[in-house]
């Protein structure tokens, strides 16, 4: 998992990384499992205008939550006494990465 984030250290974007990898070990979702979910529930959002009768199933309802969270908590531990919090930001797969512009 590698975290982008422009002006971030690499001590931010490791502490950002652990903070989103145990928001999803605690929840018992990996990285992969969330996205997958994400995608799905984006799906029905596109598809079916968030109609009830549609809704993906509350597994893939938990695990786009758990990546969501995950999502912020790397934010939030990556930019802990920064004064501004940054718009721009991404966290992915490694093996999506080059990992050779991390930090921006």
């Amino acid at each position: 998992m590698i975290l982008r984030l422009s002006g971030a250290t690499d001590e931010e974007l490791a502490r950002g990384v652990a903070a989103a990898q145990a928001v999803l070990a605690a929840a018992g979702v990996t990285l992969e499992q969330g996205e997958r979910a994400l995608w799905e529930r984006e799906g029905w959002d596109i598809a079916h205008d968030f109609a009830d009768d549609k809704l993906p199933p509350e597994s893939v309802m938990a695990a786009a939550s758990a990546l969501d969270k995950a999502h912020w908590a790397a934010m939030e531990a990556c930019c802990a006494g920064w004064a501004e919090k940054p718009a721009g930001w991404q966290l992915e797969h490694a093996d999506d990465c080059s990992g050779q512009d991390r930090g921006g």
